[in-house]
């Protein structure tokens, strides 16, 4: 079986879960490539694999996002006139942006019929997809969650080692948010919550890539002022991520609106608490992970939420790691081929590789 996936190892430096799940999948005896010209046009595959499809529209202009999105679909179509079945994942469903809400809804008119099979990251996110996209149900729809990051980022520092490697305090509390800081995310709330909400002997790490200057100019407007907060605007180095987790009694996500989130499940497989709305799959999370590892609120983050949240965090019994069963990538490779052929009569006596792994 051939699967041509976008992305498939490209951008392990950003997330490596697609990197993970192409691992997984050739574990299974699949043959899994990244996207190029050449393997478009040359070359036949069994399954077209398409994750973030809305990237498209994340771009500044709407005649780039309107070149962007048409690219995308005349590619898909063209795989499909060869043979291939499109499989996609639903990370997200719309634009992080929404910067071009009628060049939005031509898009999705246009892509769903091309989609063969949905794979969904959660239950309730299947729900929410099957709502949202009428067409969807007659499709194959398969859950299959994301998988976890322990073995992806190195992880050998403990709280100490961490607080001391970045300057801070060893026995005062630390909140911290690490990811990519997009305006959805509501990291401006994060801080206002934490200057009015904890002591001020505490501590809160901000570290990521910031969506746009305007994110970085509000975000340095609202720091500059606190030596207790750091500040890291820039991609964080692999090696270091452990530092930045580890260093911290809770990991705060207050997003304003989100399906499913890789940066809790990363909290999570370094086995940080987190606090998180109680939308999209979040409280599904919860559900599996355990309540001694989720913490969920409903409505916007205050200092009262966020120093109870602190307050559970630090005073709740948990075990030293987080059950992460449920999110096993030996899984997760097997339930992808299985969704794969489930719908798609044409793969099921697809011939499989020995693991080239």
């Amino acid at each position: 079986m051939r699967v041509l996936a976008s992305p498939a190892f490209q951008n392990r430096a950003d997330n490596p879960y697609n990197f993970a799940l192409a691992t997984a999948l050739q574990v299974e005896g699949v043959e899994v490539c990244e996207f190029s010209w050449r393997r478009l046009l040359f070359e036949r595959w069994d399954v077209a694999h398409v994750h973030w499809p809305e990237g498209a529209l994340n771009t500044h202009g709407a005649l780039r996002a309107s070149a962007r999105s048409l690219y995308l679909l005349l590619k898909l179509l063209y795989l499909k006139a060869r043979g291939a079945q499109l499989v996609w994942t639903v990370h997200n469903l719309e634009s992080h942006d929404q910067r071009f809400p009628k060049l939005e809804r031509w898009f999705w008119k246009a892509y769903l019929p091309l989609v063969d099979t949905a794979i969904h990251l959660s239950r309730s996110g299947m729900t929410l997809a099957l709502q949202a996209f009428p067409s969807l149900p007659a499709k194959g729809n398969s859950v299959i969650p994301l998988g976890h990051y322990r073995d992806l980022y190195e992880n050998t520092s403990d709280r100490i080692a961490a607080r001391t490697h970045l300057g801070l305090e060893l026995h005062r509390p630390v909140v911290g948010f690490i990811g990519q800081i997009r305006l959805y995310k509501n990291i401006p709330a994060l801080v206002r919550a934490f200057l009015t909400g904890l002591p001020q002997g505490a501590s809160l790490i901000l570290g990521g890539i910031p969506a746009s200057s305007a994110v970085v100019s509000e975000l340095l407007a609202l720091t500059r002022s606190y030596p207790n907060i750091l500040c890291r605007l820039e991609r964080i180095p692999d090696c270091e991520i452990q530092f930045y987790l580890n260093a911290c009694d809770l990991i705060v996500l207050p997003y304003t609106d989100v399906l499913n989130s890789s940066s809790a499940l990363l909290a999570l497989s370094f086995n940080r608490p987190v606090l998180v709305p109680a939308l999209g799959a979040m409280t599904e999370l919860r559900e599996i992970a355990g309540q001694e590892w989720v913490h969920t609120y409903t409505g916007e983050l205050t200092p009262a939420l966020l120093r109870e949240a602190l307050h559970w965090a630090v005073a709740t019994t948990r075990p030293a790691v987080c059950d992460l069963r449920a999110f096993q990538w030996s899984d997760i490779g097997r339930k992808t081929v299985s969704a794969y052929q489930g719908r798609l009569p044409s793969l099921t006596n697809k011939a499989l590789l020995p693991s080239t792994i």
